[in-house]
């Protein structure tokens, strides 16, 4: 076990087959009996090391951090690349998890927001610089982002910029975020038409994104 997760935790060079090769070594530890498991109880074993429930919540949690990637990044590549970097983070950082703070769901969304966003913020320096090489600095060594905020700091930013929408723009944000589903989805749980779904969805994002101010940007 312990050879396996050296090998799940080496640095990874993000390219397609990497991806591929990542995905299936997780999807294949998957144990039918972790999955039976809550959150809870899968960290727990994760901070044990073990491979089977970082599969697990590979698993239960893939779509919703990759939506999140997509929705701020709007580039699949870039966004797998985050998925696999949430998952490896929160492997390296299970015995950082406090329940006291939040559920597992939770604290992996921080994780999602915080990577797409640092990634974003890289992305538009590398493009203003014109040129590939990166000057991103390792997050190993870097416990808060560029905007100074630790994980922490930024999912209260977040929660308690949601809490000012209006109640049908918070519910179509959180719907959309934090429970990964399609704009179709969203209509059909809140029976009300696919345009008026998209407009409140991008009502409520503009309105989060200015309480955020440069947090978001």
């Amino acid at each position: 076990m312990a050879s396996v997760a050296r090998r799940l935790l080496r640095p990874i060079i993000p390219t397609e087959d990497s991806r591929t090769i990542f995905i299936s070594q997780v999807r294949e530890v998957a144990d039918s009996h972790f999955t039976t498991l809550s959150d809870s109880e899968l960290i727990e074993h994760l901070r044990n090391g073990s491979r089977q429930a970082l599969g697990s919540l590979f698993l239960r949690y893939r779509r919703l951090v990759l939506t999140v990637s997509l929705r701020i990044l709007r580039d699949n590549s870039e966004a797998e690349d985050v998925v696999q970097d949430v998952f490896l983070e929160i492997c390296k950082k299970a015995a950082a998890f406090d329940s006291g703070r939040g559920s597992v769901k939770m604290w992996i969304l921080q994780y999602a927001y915080s990577r797409s966003l640092d990634r974003r913020r890289y992305l538009a320096l590398r493009h203003a610089n014109g040129n590939g090489y990166s000057t991103e600095p390792s997050s190993s060594h870097n416990p808060n982002g560029p905007d100074g905020l630790t994980l922490e700091e930024r999912g209260t930013a977040i929660r308690q910029a949601l809490a000012t929408l209006p109640s049908k723009q918070k519910r179509v944000l959180e719907l959309a975020y934090f429970q990964g589903l399609l704009m179709a989805e969203i209509a059909e749980c809140m029976c009300e038409s696919v345009g008026n779904v998209r407009n409140q969805y991008y009502r409520g994002l503009k309105r989060l994104q200015d309480s955020l101010g440069e947090f978001s940007r």
